[in-house]
């Protein structure tokens, strides 16, 4: 019996995590293309796109209390029908001011999957597998994003035919909720408190948020990078693209690794080939070096984030591990605000090739204050001592 009861919220984490993450990925790359259609300047197609991020963000200190009190099916049943009446929103809406709302929103009911998924995952594995169930987990995560950029291609940007398959693909997630029963954590184990967890392991979220802006300068500048060193579009995207989808066949080995010698010596590991990858991708951008180099260094980038995670399960338990996970939520939110203002910045000041650069001094900051800590990623003594 108990098998099927972890089979069931193993089913459910998966569902969740990949309709939130089809969603995301659609409006990702499909908003921006159409407000530059319209002709609207970049600056507000930016701050559009900083919306759901920011509804990430905001979202994270009112979870913990949320899902304690309706349960994690309940809110993510909710989260799933909002996400999928903004996407419909979306195709009968003008883009200002109506998808500043809706992204928010938008923002705040993926920030909750994500919470929720990621407690579920947690909460049905154990010390000897977390690595590799968090790499099954990633894997999907790393799937389910890049099925809306790749129905683009087939579907074109007009029209409301993109939108529907989106929603066809929120609508099949949900089904798995509607039949399994799902394990919510020991409402007695931990305080749940948002900053206190956070104030326990700072260099621990400091690996999730360091993975969060990698992946955010990854999606708006990797693209342009290559471009603007004479790569055509098509071969940018492509590299991109295995970049993200390759992770599929990587996490779970990381994750074994991570279980059976150390996961600390993997983050560093991941920081390292990152940091190498990253060096060598510039000097090689216009070679067919470019797509193994940049499948290595996204693979290296986000396994930090697949450790970190399966490391979060090691430390925090009960009400604590859900203050975790929106906390990670949370970084996912202060990545995708923070990371591409930064970068683009610099890369206006120093060119283009910034970007390589900036991929090098996050790691190498990582790395550093990785090894002031002695490996130790600052663990403090938890929640239950405030």
């Amino acid at each position: 019996m108990k098998h099927a009861f972890q089979t069931g919220n193993f089913i459910a984490a998966l569902a969740t995590i990949a309709a939130c993450d089809i969603a995301f990925g659609l409006t990702f790359q499909l908003q921006p293309l159409l407000m530059e259609q319209r002709g609207i300047p970049a600056w507000l197609i930016g701050t559009v796109v900083a919306m759901g991020p920011l509804g990430i963000l905001l979202a994270g200190p009112f979870l913990t209390g949320t899902i304690a009190r309706f349960g994690g099916k309940r809110v993510s049943l909710v989260s799933m029908l909002t996400i999928f009446f903004c996407l419909g929103a979306f195709t009968i809406t003008e883009p200002l001011p109506w998808w500043l709302v809706l992204r928010f929103i938008l923002g705040i009911a993926v920030g909750t999957l994500f919470t929720v998924s990621e407690m579920w995952m947690l909460t049905i594995s154990d010390d000897s597998n977390r690595g590799r169930v968090m790499g099954i987990y990633t894997s999907v995560l790393s799937a389910s994003f890049a099925v809306g950029p790749l129905i683009l291609p087939y579907t074109g940007t007009l029209g409301p035919l993109p939108w529907i398959i989106c929603m066809v693909c929120v609508a099949v997630a949900f089904v798995p909720l509607l039949f399994v029963g799902v394990q919510d954590v020991n409402k007695d184990e931990g305080h749940g408190k948002y900053g206190v967890v956070l104030h326990a392991a700072p260099l621990l979220f400091l690996c999730v948020v360091t993975a969060t802006f990698f992946d955010s300068l990854m999606m708006s500048f990797f693209t342009i990078f290559a471009m603007r060193n004479g790569v055509p579009l098509a071969e940018a995207s492509r590299a991109l693209g295995f970049g993200i989808v390759v992770g599929v066949v990587f996490f779970y080995p990381l994750g074994m690794l991570a279980d059976r010698w150390s996961k600390v010596g993997v983050i560093a590991l991941c920081g390292l080939v990152t940091i190498a990858a990253a060096l060598a991708l510039m000097a090689f951008v216009k070679t067919p070096a470019l797509l193994p180099l940049t499948i290595v260094m996204s693979c290296g980038g986000f396994g930090v984030y697949v450790v970190a995670l399966a490391m979060i399960g090691d430390v925090f338990k009960g009400q604590d591990m859900v203050a975790a996970s929106a906390v990670v939520a949370g970084m996912w939110g202060v990545g995708g605000v923070a990371g591409p203002p930064i970068a683009g910045r610099l890369i206006d000041m120093f060119g283009i090739n910034t970007f390589g650069y900036v991929v090098v001094a996050t790691y190498c900051l990582l790395l550093l204050i990785l090894a002031l800590g002695r490996g130790q990623m600052g663990l403090r003594p938890q929640a239950k001592q405030a």
